[in-house]
């Protein structure tokens, strides 16, 4: 018995419209998968549809046998959409129009060169060199986006106000990477970027606006940490007050200015000041001489060995004679120090002459107060008729390796102590340069480095912070100690801080100078001084009351004062003297009796700890012999030891 198979047929008309569908489906899927795509990345990729536009039209025209005719009508009209559609500048649209010309004018060679057959014969040219084309042009395009790509809309200062994108990509850009970069990861918190601008390349200067409850001075300290989070070179963060207490300018350099160094193109002086040195953003970087009104400013130069000071000094030196001004330098280094700038000011060289140089220049200072204020003149003005008559210029003593005359708990401190504070009105000005960081260096005068300071400040790179109290200011920002002598094989010599400047926490950079040759290019200032030359064997009478010795007014005879006295006059700047007779004191330097009477004294001014004793500028003994007098001092019952370890030592009950 056969078996019939029956088999179902369908007609043609049904397997066309199963296939139509089938057609619709797909259609339809790479519709909305080309639509996710484009609404997740056209911005990004918004040149790849125009080069893909530019090589279908050079990829079809061939096979079609379209005729280049055709084809530049049709590239016309590409390129006035490419110019017309929005774009964010004249440059964007400008950039399209030329990779829909540029991949044009090759479709058009190829239907001209003789269509399908050229494409066969020469598939190099058509094909391959129009798709490595739209690449090309494509690229910079697609990498703008990539480095700059669009932020999110910044929020408004007034948290009622609606919310309003920005118009200005760089603003919107920064404040991108701020809030992601910075504030998220709690740095600066409670700020927002409100506003940046791009004075040259490399750098960008922002406004930066503060939450209520935060300190501008807390946020100017968090530079390295800006520098970690942005991925910043060291010292490429400053900061610079607006007048507005909610508001601050940062400066982000991702392009160094002084990173190869910094030439020396003569001096810069102009309105009292001079560029001393080139910020990281290529901004100059004053020393301020004199200001109108004020009087004349004196100013602390520090760094270590090979850090670039004496050539800072040089760059000084070298405007200061420029401008007129009377240079005399001090160095207690037998010649050592600034040896090119011997024959061009007046030079005191060796440890003997330099304090000499410092006991005259107090002499002077002392001198022209009283010729100042016996004319009526409150602050020195050299254009002042008044000053003109008297025949008084501006004078600057640089004394360098300070540290080798300002010896703690001598009387020359006290004279340089008092030169510091009174000799802006009297056109004197005081620079001290010293490569040790310590307060030692300055006879441990506090009051004389903040009288300096209070001028000019140049740190330049330190290598060691030794013992004893910093010689850096208490507000200053910026870490001299992290600077390496050598960063990728390039000296770091002359990089540092100022202190006052519009740039805070910045490094800057001093010129490299040649100082022999700047020196014989300088002009000759002679120095005319107002008091004549200290005569070496006269003893040093420093300035304040303390006193050991006494003469009488009517014998002549001089009198010891008590040990009581001496400590009081020590440390309390003054005391009764014993005796009936009316007597005329004679100041000259005292000393505690013994380190017991002198850890007494400190106590009872307050108590202390052994280190803070211990870091005292006057401190007579070392760690051992200081911690040996205290046990001594406690087992007799007259201080009680701290209730812990490293706490304060108090006078007993």
């Amino acid at each position: 018995m056969a078996t019939t198979t029956h088999t179902q047929q369908r007609s043609v008309s049904e397997v066309r419209a199963a296939r139509l569908a089938l057609l619709v489906s797909l259609l339809g899927t790479l519709v909305l998968a080309f639509g996710w795509f484009f609404r997740r990345s056209w911005r990004r990729l918004l040149p790849v549809y125009w080069v893909l536009a530019g090589l279908a039209l050079a990829w079809v025209s061939g096979p079609l046998g379209i005729a280049w005719g055709t084809i530049a009508v049709a590239v016309l009209a590409m390129t006035a959409v490419a110019v017309c559609w929005p774009a964010r500048s004249r440059a964007v649209r400008a950039w399209r129009a030329t990779i829909v010309v540029a991949l044009g004018a090759v479709a058009a060679g190829t239907a001209a060169a003789g269509g399908p057959d050229a494409m066969a014969a020469h598939p190099m040219a058509t094909i391959f060199l129009p798709t490595l084309l739209g690449a090309v042009l494509g690229w910079p395009w697609w990498h703008h986006l990539r480095q700059h790509p669009v932020a999110a809309p910044v929020m408004p200062e007034s948290s009622d106000a609606p919310v309003i994108p920005t118009v200005d990509p760089l603003t919107a850009h920064w404040a991108r990477r701020w809030q992601t970069e910075v504030v998220d990861a709690r740095v600066c918190e409670g700020t927002t970027l409100v506003h940046a601008t791009s004075p040259r390349a490399g750098v960008t200067e922002a406004i930066v606006r503060l939450a209520p409850g935060t300190r501008p001075k807390q946020i100017i300290r968090t530079g390295p940490d800006v520098e970690v989070a942005m991925d910043l070179d060291e010292g490429a963060v400053g900061w610079r007050t607006t007048g507005k207490t909610a508001r601050l300018q940062v400066i982000l350099v991702e392009q160094s200015y002084v990173a190869g160094g910094v030439p020396w193109t003569g001096p810069t002086y102009a309105d009292g000041r001079c560029q001393i040195a080139t910020f990281t953003d290529g901004s100059p970087g004053h020393w301020i001489v004199s200001r109108p009104g004020f009087g004349v400013l004196g100013g602390l130069m520090v760094g270590s060995t090979g850090a670039g000071k004496s050539r800072a000094v040089g760059v000084l030196i070298a405007n200061l004679l420029e401008a007129g001004v009377q240079v005399v330098i001090g160095d207690p280094q037998n010649g050592q120090s600034l040896p090119a700038w011997k024959d061009a000011v007046e030079y005191h060289s060796g440890v003997d002459k330099t304090i000499l140089l410092a006991r005259r220049l107090h002499a002077e200072v002392m001198r022209r107060s009283a010729l100042l204020a016996g004319v009526g003149v409150d602050a020195f003005d050299e254009n002042d008729p008044r000053v003109k008559a008297l025949g008084l210029r501006r004078l600057i003593v640089i004394i360098d390796e300070c540290q080798l005359v300002l010896v703690p708990n001598t009387p020359l401190v006290g004279l340089v102590e008092q030169v510091a504070e009174t000799m802006r009105k009297t056109g004197v000005g005081l620079v001290l340069a010293t490569q040790l960081p310590q307060m030692r260096s300055l006879g441990g005068s506090v009051r004389l480095r903040d009288a300096l300071v209070a001028g000019n400040a140049l740190i330049l790179r330190l290598s060691n912070r030794g013992s004893g109290t910093t010689i850096l200011p208490d507000d200053f920002v910026g870490d001299p100690f992290a600077l390496e002598p050598e960063i990728d094989g390039r000296t770091t010599a002359g990089m540092g801080y100022l202190r006052h400047s519009p740039r805070v926490g910045m490094l800057c950079r001093v010129p490299h100078l040649d100082e022999a040759a700047a020196a014989a290019a300088a002009p000759r200032v002679p120095v005319r001084w107002q008091v004549p030359p200290v005569d070496p064997t006269t003893p040093i009478k420093a300035p304040g009351a303390k006193t050991t010795t006494t003469v009488s007014a009517s014998t002549g005879q001089t009198t010891a004062t008590s040990a009581v006295d001496r400590l009081r006059a020590a440390f309390t700047g003054g005391g009764k003297t014993t005796g009936q007779v009316a007597q005329q004191q004679v100041v000259v330097e005292a000393q505690p009796v013994s380190t017991a009477d002198w850890v007494l004294a400190c106590l009872r001014r307050g108590p202390a700890s052994a280190q803070v004793l211990l870091d005292r500028p006057d401190c007579p003994v070392n760690q051992a012999q200081l911690y040996a007098v205290l046990t001594r001092l406690k087992e007799a019952k007259r201080i009680t030891p701290p209730v812990q370890r490293g706490g304060a030592w108090t006078i007993s009950a």
